[in-house]
């Protein structure tokens, strides 16, 4: 716990420290839901094999679903017993490679009936689900990480439900029945039974259902090819069977019926016919559909289309497509998605299609539609024409859809004195001359809806591509591909081919920080590739080094009459004053990313106003969405709108609209964090634009996930006010981001801004602000384990606030100090300062800052021996805690009053204890709490011989601490672990815990954790090695006598023992 900026880094048992004001941490409390039960233990088995038999080619693990669900590496088979992990891994793997929420997972593995605390559960479901999968695969522990959710990293290759989608989408892009065959056989061979197999959770088996429909529909597909192929007589006894399985899958009937006319009989498939359709009407009430029916009329009739299919006409081919740029790069799921949007028969009858391709200026869309309707040429035989609307043309109005019109009916053969002078009927008499067409229509640089509608075919048949810079989310029926940057392998093969090869071979880290500075965007990478092949003398890393230098990327993106600038330039034209504003405005944010309300801080708008300022700019492709109401901008995006900020606003303009923003995330910052500090006293800040709009934060839940979500562009709003002259804001943005900056465990970062706070405030001559840094460097080297400097700054930041007259602040510092002693081992110290801060408490009536010290004394009692004085140090921090309503720190001390109980041998009040301080510490959300909490309760278990259960606790313990990085808690957790592995007779385990123990106690100086870890290792040597155990025993004594603590005694005894 922490006063204000001093956040909590203590440790998870009795040294457990109580900064005043006290913290809590980022997990917020779930909603939980009841379970499905599954019986019986599950073993994720098989080898991962193929169904050929064979490892997928260059896949380092298999992840198999459509059967039972099954897991291998290098290792072999990972073996897994259980439901609940089951459950997880299964809808881990039914979102693979994306973000699962702990209340998503916690439903899937529990339902409605989850533990108590399942966050926890669910980390040691995880922390084992890890290690069995680093037992079949080494280092595939690393492939489930932790954001905001759980995360299972899947490569290509890896997973068999991608495998089968990717064989069913080339399928159906083939055009060709017999390869689009072939390719269903190999993804239905994938299949090994029902997906998801003996997994119960009810979440799975939904998404179990709709993948087993897939499969069924894959299969009807490839039935389908087989008899275009004339294959019917080979189809008919396997419809038979799938037809019998089946009763009412009118599809699958259809199909057998046709099989069997083609075969010759007749009468078996007319009865066929008689058979669903008694089934259907005894089943469901309903006669067979339309299709089926009119199939049935066919076979009575003896139609010979149905044993001769009419073979599609020759049409007359018309193409006005731009050629294909021979260097197309990647986009293969881009070309996947268009073509698996595509009917399987586009003879008549077929729906007309409507592609959308929107995107940023130089993104590649024009590019896609190119090729992608070369690719489709054969497709739409009759004509395949091209139409530039010219919606972001430079010096060119966009072309109005009359006149595209009458360049559309020429191009398929209308003579001009044919075509109609009103827009309606030019567009009538255009879908009329695609009516009985197979036709192709790129309509490219598209400016708005309005423009694209007359143009559009209303043919079956038919394909339009449209190209725009703008959503297009007026027009109806159709699909949307909103293009993105390239993925980085493919940014750097496009350099290739254009630079060449030698180039990447030659530089390719240089040739890999070229494409990112291009920020991946394929006309910046086109740009730079052309430069430097046409000139020899340059090299890439020369070509890097220019592009570094901010404001002058943009101009280095120019090659003849090509530019990024020029392209970002024609969209900001588009744009309406007030949209214009807020682009260049958010140019000046110094983070990565912002909300309405931080731009409406920025801009000085009303907040409904700018949220649909913001949406307009999200439709013309200049901000990413990147998360429900989150937005920001491509680096070059950026970059322009900044430069066209310097360019177009007065230097004062600029400086009041950053002012607002840097007011606002000073205010809101404070609001957030003075709910992780109950009863804290609210800090002074200077606003000179309070902001007129800020978010409702009525509790930790929302607090907590406001800093969540504004972390980064925080932080970066203090080195970039330090930087820029608002020093004032500089401290005090640190001051205020203190508590949640040392949750996290961001140290580096907050280190550095609290020097960038301390040199602002000095330049400022601001006794408070040089303080407060002081302070907040006290905790922030505590919290990485450089006491020296903690107790030097703390002690610099005493003297400041004595001088201001600050008695809390005085107060709080004095009870840093002593926390900084007493993990040193300096335990004279450590008492004389608790009790100077608890004179200055009981002086100002301050019983948050008495009970905190009070907790933090008793903690120094309880290393000391001193049980009782400890035992009522905590009772009275417990009551003077209560009496302000500090429900955390009343977790944390209630924790500590269960190390008191175990010590004097309670173990029912010690369990009692510390269970209601883990159930406050979830209430919380405090993660470092729940983790010491943890560690005690398997200290607890241990003690009773519950060791199983208590080393579960433990290691669930470690994994969170590690997160939070407290190398100082983790070091007294691995000797909580050692001693139970010790208890429980695993005295390899022990020995190793210990050793880890030892080895951070070293590295962050904790003397009596590391005399403990001595001591452990040598009662673990001492039957197999008694001269190493004498060694480690002498050095646990010295350091004991030297603490003056009395577990010197025990080892003395032991080494008296030892002797011969």
């Amino acid at each position: 716990m922490r006063h204000e900026a001093d956040c909590p880094t203590g440790r998870s048992s009795m040294s457990a420290a109580l900064f005043a004001r006290g913290d809590r941490p980022a997990t917020s409390r779930r909603r939980m839901r009841r379970a499905h039960r599954y019986s019986g233990p599950v073993v994720l088995s098989s080898g991962g094999r193929s169904p050929a038999g064979s490892r997928t080619p260059g896949a380092a693990m298999q992840f198999r679903v459509l059967g039972p669900v099954e897991v291998s590496g290098v290792n072999g088979p990972a073996h897994l017993a259980g439901s609940r992990q089951l459950a997880l891994l299964s809808t881990l793997l039914l979102h693979a490679n994306r973000v699962v929420s702990v209340d998503q997972l916690t439903d899937a593995v529990w339902a409605d009936a989850p533990p108590a605390h399942a966050s926890a559960a669910l980390q040691t479901y995880v922390f084992r689900l890890r290690r069995t999968l680093s037992a079949a695969e080494p280092g595939a522990d690393q492939r489930i990480a932790f954001t905001s959710g759980y995360r299972l990293r899947v490569e290509p290759g890896e997973l068999d439900l991608q495998e089968f989608r990717d064989h069913v989408q080339r399928a159906r892009a083939a055009g060709d029945p017999a390869i689009a065959g072939e390719e269903l056989r190999s993804a239905l061979k994938l299949w090994r039974g029902p997906a998801y197999t003996g997994v119960a959770s009810r979440p799975v088996r939904t998404q179990a259902a709709r993948l087993d429909e897939e499969r069924l529909a894959a299969l009807e597909e490839r039935i389908d090819a087989d008899l275009t192929l004339g294959r019917h007589a080979e189809l008919v006894a396997e419809l038979h069977d799938l037809a019998a399985e089946h009763p009412l899958r009118e599809r699958l009937r259809g199909n057998l019926m046709l099989a069997l006319h083609r075969s010759g009989r007749h009468a078996e498939a007319l009865q066929a016919f008689q058979d669903i359709r008694t089934a259907l009407v005894e089943e469901l009430g309903v006669d067979p559909g339309a299709e089926l029916t009119e199939l049935h009329r066919k076979i009575l009739a003896r139609d010979p289309e149905l044993t001769n299919p009419r073979p599609a006409a020759t049409a007359v081919r018309r193409n006005d497509l731009p050629r294909d740029i021979i260097d197309f790069t990647g986009r293969e799921r881009e070309m996947a998605r268009l073509l698996a949007a595509l009917p399987t028969d586009t003879t008549a009858g077929a729906a007309v299609v409507i592609e959308a391709i929107d995107g940023m200026a130089g993104v590649g869309k024009t590019t896609l539609a190119v090729h992608a309707a070369h690719q489709l040429a054969d497709r739409y035989p009759d004509a395949q024409l091209f139409i530039d609307l010219h919606g972001h043309t430079p010096d060119h109005q966009a072309t109005e859809p009359i006149t595209a019109l009458d360049a559309l009916l020429r191009a398929v053969g209308v003579p001009g004195e044919k075509i109609p002078q009103d827009l309606d009927a030019r567009s009538a008499l255009w879908r009329a001359e695609l009516a009985e067409r197979r036709a192709l229509v790129v309509l490219d640089n598209a400016a708005n809806a309005a423009q694209i509608q007359p143009l559009l075919p209303g043919a079956s048949g038919c394909l339009a591509l449209i190209t725009s810079r703008r959503r297009l989310a007026d027009l109806d029926t159709t699909r949307t591909l909103s293009l993105d940057v390239l993925p980085s392998a493919d940014a750097l093969a496009l350099f290739a081919r254009i630079a060449g090869e030698r180039r990447l071979a030659d530089e390719p880290a240089a040739a890999a920080e070229l494409v990112a500075l291009c920020g991946y965007l394929p006309l910046a990478i086109r740009i730079a590739a052309a430069r430097l092949r046409t000139r020899a003398s340059w090299t890439a890393a020369h070509l890097v080094q220019r592009l570094r230098e901010g404001q002058r990327r943009l101009t280095e993106l120019t090659t003849g009459d090509r530019s990024v600038a020029s392209a970002f330039t024609l969209s900001y034209e588009h744009l309406t004053a007030a949209q214009q504003r807020l682009f260049r405005l958010l140019g000046l944010v110094p983070g990565p990313d912002f909300d309405a309300y931080a731009a409406a801080a920025l801009t000085g708008a009303g907040l409904a106003e700018t949220d649909q300022l913001l949406e307009d700019l999200v439709d013309m492709h200049l901000l990413e969405q990147h998360a429900p109401g989150r937005y920001r901008f491509h680096d070059l995006l950026r970059q322009h709108a900044n430069s066209t900020a310097v360019a177009t606003d007065a230097e004062t303009d600029r400086r009041e609209a950053v002012t607002g923003l840097l007011d606002y995330y000073l205010y809101t910052t404070r609001l957030a964090t003075g709910r992780f500090n109950p009863g804290a006293a609210v800090i002074a800040i200077n606003l000179a634009h309070p902001p007129k709009h800020v978010p409702d934060l009525p509790d930790f839940d929302r607090a907590n996930s406001w800093m969540e979500a504004e972390h980064a562009g925080l932080l970066a709003a203090v080195p970039y006010a330090a930087d820029n002259g608002w020093l004032t804001h500089t401290w005090q943005l640190t001051k205020v981001l203190g508590h949640y900056a040392q949750r996290r465990g961001d140290l580096r970062p907050w280190i550095d801004n609290c020097t960038r706070g301390l040199a602002a405030a000095r330049q400022l001559g601001d006794l408070t602000g040089q303080g407060e840094m002081h302070r907040q460097l006290g905790v922030a080297y505590r919290q990485s384990g450089q006491y020296a400097e903690a107790i030097d700054h703390s002690t610099q930041s005493l003297g400041y606030f004595r001088k201001l007259g600050d008695r809390l602040s005085e107060g709080n510092l004095l009870n840093n100090i002593a926390l900084l002693h007493r993990v040193l081992g300096r335990y004279t110290e450590a008492l004389e300062y608790f009790q100077l801060a608890i004179a200055v408490a009981e002086d100002i009536d301050d019983p948050l800052l008495l009970g905190f010290t009070l907790a933090n004394l008793g903690t120094a009692y309880f290393r000391l021996g001193r049980h009782d004085e400890a035992l009522d140090c905590q009772l009275r921090a417990l009551a003077a805690l209560r009496q302000v309503g500090h429900r955390q720190g009343e977790g944390h001390v209630l924790n500590d009053l269960g190390h008191i109980y175990r010590a004097l041998g309670d173990q029912v009040r010690a369990l009692d204890h510390v269970q209601r301080a883990l159930a406050l510490r979830h209430e919380f959300g405090d993660r470092w709490g729940v983790a010491t909490t943890l560690t005690n309760l398997g200290n607890v278990e241990r003690e009773s011989g519950q060791y199983e259960l208590a080393v579960q606790h433990h290691e669930q313990a470690l994994a969170g601490i590690r997160e939070l990085v407290d190398p100082g808690a983790e070091c007294e957790m691995l000797n909580d672990l050692a001693e139970t592995h010790g208890a429980a007779g695993d005295t390899e385990r022990s020995r190793l815990a210990f050793e880890g123990a030892l080895r951070l106690a070293q590295q962050v100086h904790d003397r009596y954790q590391e005399a403990r870890a001595h001591n452990g290792i040598a009662g673990v040597l001492r039957l197999t090695d008694p001269v190493g155990a004498s060694e480690h025993w002498r050095k646990s004594l010295i350091i004991y006598t030297e603490l003056g603590v009395p577990q010197a005694d025990e080892v003395r005894a032991h080494l008296e023992t030892q002797q011969p």
